[in-house]
Formats: C-alpha cells, structure tokens, sequence
C-alpha cells in the first residue's frame, strides 16, 4: 500500500473533486491516470454530491501497466470553506453527531422544508458508507484503505471503523461517538488499523477528542499564536522523509508521538503477517509445512524485535540525551562555581581557592569526575542495550533468508503471496 506522503497527496488531490473548489478539476473522473508520489494511479470512481456536499475518490496503483485492484485507496474530501453544505456538516454531524442533514436551500439560505418528511436528507456520513459500500461490492477481494483530511478524515476514519479497514489521515476530528457497537470495539481491539496524525496546535482537527484511538499528535513547533489556527490545521505543512514517512522531529515533546507510532506499525504488520497466513493457505491448499511454519514464526518474531527495538531507541536516545545534558551540566557548574569562589577570594590564589572549596566538601571529583563516570556507565549500558537488539534482529533475518534460499517451494509462495 502507499506511504504517508501518498495518502497526503490523495487527501489533498481530491479537494479538487468538488465543483465548488477554487481548484475544481474537471478532469478528475473514471480512468484518468494521476501522478501520486513515485507510483501513477488510476481512478476507479468519483463521487461530488450536491445535494449534501461529499466529495469521495477510489483509485488503485499502476503495477506493470495495470491498476492493481487488490489495494484500493478511498479518499475523502475535506471542508471546503465556500461550500455551505460542508459547514452544516461540520455542525450537525461532526459537531451534532447526526447522519443525517437539516434540509437546506443554498439559494434562500434557510431550511425549507415541504412538509415533515423533508426535514432531513442523507449527511455525508451516509453516502460516504454508500461509495464504500460500491467499491466493496465491485472489488471484494481488494484491500481498502481510507485517508482524507479534516472533515474528510472525520469521514475516512468512520468508514474504515465500520468496514475493519486501514486508514491514515490528516488533522481530523474523532468519530467515535457515531460509530456502530460493533465498529467500537474493532477499534479498541485493532489499535494499529488507524492513524490520524494531528498536529498538537491545531484546535480545529483536535476536536472530539481520541476516542477511537487513531490519534498520533505531533508538536509541529509552529509556536501557539491563535492568528495561526489555519496554519495549524493546513494539510501541506506536514513534511516526508525520503522514504514517505511523516516526519517527526525527535524531541522529548514527541517522545509519546514517536512511542505510539512504533506500536501502531507493530500491530500494523502482525496483521498483515495473518494476511500473509491467508494468502499461504490459499496458494498451498493444505496445512503448513514445517519450513513454513518457521517462517511465519520467523517474521512474527522479526516484526515484534524491530518494534521493540525502535521503541526502545526511542527511550534510549532520550535517556542518552538526558545523561549526555548531565555531564555538561556537571562542567558548567564546577566552572561557574570555580568562577564565583575566584571573584569572593580576591586575595586567594587558585590553588588556595581549590583547597577552601575541598574543605567545604566541593571538588571537582565529586562534582564532575564522579557524576561523568556515572553518566557514562549508563551510556554504555544504552548502547550495549541497543546493540543486542541489532544482533537479534540480524540473526531473525539470517534465519528467514536461509530458509527461503534451501526451501524453493516456500520462496515461491512468498514471491506469489507478497
């Protein structure tokens, strides 16, 4: 599936959907293929509603020339500003927490019902479900992530909840209070499944708090200035690695941020392990064979050493910090201490100056030399730490690369089920 600078992209890409975007493309429909990241996608089906204002697309990557209907992404659009029937949203449901929407007519700008019936018509929410449920019925096979930004996040995380699908977006609001009984406890029980990466300023995309679990909220440092609420909340001021991965600065106000994006990936990959399970019962037709279970076994093991490892730097690197700002510290204080004595004891030279701080019981030994040992015995002990799990992981893989080279059965099926 894609990377985070991907569902980026897509979240931002179909904005441009709705005819009452500045941006609007007319273009964006069926079959056109668009440029996304590294990989071309082509676009499966389009929706911009104008009776209730979602704007949804499903597209599918370009592999050897063909979409690749087995991965599918949904992305949902966001607020636009100039769409009054985006601001209802954002009030009745995300706000309200009804499905359904106030009848509104956008010419006399004030509800207009004919008679009670109409009060209300389908929100957002409900022809979200029905486009997800049109991919679905067309594609069963395929595996569906959702992603979207804002309001269309809102949207792609209740949709991926309700379906037991991946999602990851941008700065949305929490949808746990309209989720289904059953869709609740998914999330509760899938904490990897979802991701909405908030930005720790933004007022706007924090609301409704985390119930689902989904959130990863990262202090951008952009400062806390409220004439920069829509900064905050913007989709394109999340920055990428080289390899797609968002970007979070490691500083001790993304500890937590980095911590739980290491667990959700670990559970990410322990349920694509099972996927892989699936495909290698589908393909074999039978029980596992012994080098298979190994294998499995093997890449289980692998994906929890690498989460533990990657935790584990985490904390390392922070501890590290800590002990290397001590030794520093230490210095500085012996310095500035040496420096306050000499400006005291004028008439003191600096040999008698030291002794008159040793019989006070203020050396250098204990004030730097036996802290800095210290220091750096925990140091080593980190790395040392840090090291084992290098080796570890080593070894897991050596194993997995041995057995798929002696067992060409099992590689082929690894080649076929990847």
């Amino acid at each position: 599936m894609g990377n985070d600078e991907t569902y980026r992209e897509l979240s931002d890409t179909v904005y441009y959907i709705d005819s009452k975007d500045d941006d609007y493309d007319t273009t964006l429909r069926k079959d056109r293929i668009i440029p996304i990241g590294k990989l071309q996608y082509k676009i499966l089906k389009t929706e911009d509603n104008t009776t209730n204002g979602m704007q949804a697309m499903a597209v599918a990557p370009i592999i050897n020339g063909e979409a690749d209907t087995s991965q599918i992404v949904i992305a949902y659009a966001g607020t636009n500003s100039g769409d009054t029937l985006d601001i209802l949203t954002d009030a009745q449901t995300v706000v309200g927490r009804n499905k359904m929407m106030g009848s509104y007519n956008p010419v006399i700008e004030t509800f207009n019902p004919k008679n009670i019936e109409d009060r209300f018509i389908d929100g957002q929410v409900i022809t979200a479900e029905r486009f997800a449920d049109k991919i679905k019925k067309k594609y069963p096979d395929a595996v569906v992530t959702t992603t979207g930004h804002s309001l269309g996040e809102y949207l792609a995380l209740y949709i991926a909840a309700e379906n037991q699908w991946k999602n990851v977006g941008f700065n949305g609001q929490d949808p746990y209070a309209i989720l289904s009984k059953d869709a609740k406890k998914w999330v509760k029980e899938n904490p990897g499944m979802l991701v909405n990466y908030r930005n720790e300023q933004d007022f706007i995309g924090n609301f409704n708090f985390n119930g689902t679990g989904a959130e990863i909220r990262v202090d951008m440092d952009m400062g806390r200035n409220p004439a920069n609420i829509k900064k905050f909340h913007a989709l394109d001021e999340w920055k990428f690695d080289r390899n797609g991965q968002l970007l979070i600065k490691d500083t001790f106000a993304n500890k937590e941020a980095l911590l739980i994006r290491a667990e959700k990936q670990l559970h990410l990959q322990l349920y694509e392990l099972t996927l892989l399970k699936q495909k290698f019962a589908v393909i074999g037709g039978r029980g596992f064979s012994t080098s298979e279970e190994i294998y499995l076994d093997d890449m289980e093991a692998l994906f929890v050493v690498e989460n533990a490892a990657q935790s584990m730097r985490v904390r390392l690197d922070y501890v590290m910090k800590i002990y290397q700002e001590g030794i520093v510290r230490a210095e500085e204080m012996w310095t500035e201490g040496l420096e306050r004595a000499q400006a005291i004891g004028t008439e003191l030279s600096y040999d008698e100056v030291i002794s008159a701080l040793a019989a006070g019981g203020a050396t250098k030994a204990n004030i730097v030399d036996e802290p800095t040992a210290y220091y750096e015995e925990k140091i080593a002990i980190a790395k040392e730490i840090g090291s084992s799990f290098d080796v570890l992981r080593l070894d897991i893989k050596n194993s997995i690369r041995k057995l798929t080279l002696t067992d060409q059965d099992l590689g082929n099926q690894i080649r076929r089920g990847a």
